[in-house]
């Protein structure tokens, strides 16, 4: 059992709460826990703003990342994704005038905005009523600087009902014979445009090369700002009607999108974790002997497999080879060794730890 007298910062050496947390149910389970309760905000509202292409796009959201007093919430929906969400609405009010609205800005704004590659960030403004009203300056004046244009609380609200209903569209669709699933990384702010292009450019490829009916669905969204990058979210959908092992197909090209976003320097997972389906790519970002030390740690708290989830490194191959040679040696793990210092893996961008 785990226990801890005080919630809060504390240095008293190593931290067991971490190592269950991150196990996927297999070092245990949480009975307890103490949360932190916020004060709900004097002032909630929202707010969108139009850019002229993903990469400006990207470019505003870093803008905004070094905000010292962040919204509470900022979004980066793509061209595809954006465009979805305008064509899912329950009234034809929107879409058709923002075309227009386009039309006009393209005219005036020397054709910088395009229906074909224009951008929408949705933001989400919570505290007091001066916290929101300086926010909202700020988020006006960088659209000014990197040529973007308002588009109102409304379109904002708008995006994160999307984020609502985008989950249930996937049983909707079925319905008509199609199939998707949705797949995210944390991404350095140096990667992002280059990994969001390959991945769509990878899937786009398998699905041609596999000789698939209709056109793949592809798009990204970027849901979470950090100092160091972000996380974006994947939507991919494809027609199966006719297609055999369809769930086995969509499965090999997204795991195939998902080595190609550790390629281009994304991390297995931002917060979905690994379970079963990610677990084979355990070999890709730890090392033999970091797989060793938790299966020691393992044994010493659940020599029975009484957790035997078997999600994560707990479901790799790496494991099931810690475990065999622990029963050949009857010694425990056996030690470290090649790669089994600390250091950072450019290739993935994620920690190898021995």
């Amino acid at each position: 059992r785990i226990s801890k007298t005080t919630a809060g910062r504390s240095s008293a050496g190593l931290e067991p709460k971490s190592l269950a947390l991150g196990s996927e149910g297999c070092f245990g389970i949480i009975t307890s826990a103490v949360l932190k309760i916020s004060p709900i905000p004097e002032v909630k509202s929202y707010q969108s703003v139009l850019l002229p292409s993903f990469g400006v796009g990207v470019e505003y959201m870093r803008a905004l990342s070094k905000m010292t007093m962040k919204p509470a919430s900022v979004r980066l929906l793509d061209n595809d994704q954006f465009r979805l969400g305008q064509a899912l609405k329950e009234r034809p009010s929107l879409f058709g005038t923002l075309r227009e609205w386009l039309a006009h800005a393209i005219s005036s704004a020397g054709g910088n905005f395009s229906l074909n590659t224009v951008v929408c960030v949705t933001i989400s403004f919570e505290g007091s009523a001066a916290e929101v009203n300086l926010q909202q300056r700020l988020v006006r004046d960088f659209a000014t600087v990197y040529e973007g244009m308002l588009a109102g609380p409304s379109v904002g609200k708008a995006g994160y009902d999307l984020t609502f209903a985008i989950a249930y569209l996937r049983d909707f669709a079925l319905n008509y014979d199609i199939i998707g699933e949705s797949f995210e990384t944390f991404v350095p702010w140096s990667c992002i445009k280059r990994l969001v292009a390959a991945t769509k450019d990878r899937v786009q490829f398998e699905h041609r090369h596999r000789a698939l009916p209709g056109e793949p669905f592809i798009c990204s969204r970027i849901t979470q700002l950090y100092d160091e990058g972000v996380c974006v979210y994947f939507y991919f959908c494809m027609q199966i009607k006719g297609v055999s092992n369809p769930s086995v197909v969509f499965s090999e090209i997204e795991h195939i999108a998902r080595e190609e976003i550790l390629s281009n320097g994304g991390s297995l997972s931002h917060h979905h974790g690994l379970g079963k389906v990610r677990s084979s790519f355990v070999s890709q970002i730890y090392s033999q002997a970091y797989i060793d030390t938790l299966t020691a740690i393992k044994n010493s708290i659940d020599e029975r497999n009484v957790f035997g989830a078997a999600n994560g490194i707990f479901g790799s191959k790496m494991y099931s080879s810690s475990i065999e040679h622990t029963n050949v040696s009857g010694k425990g793990p056996k030690n470290a060794r090649e790669g089994s210092r600390c250091g950072f893996t450019a290739a993935t961008g994620t920690t190898k730890t021995a």
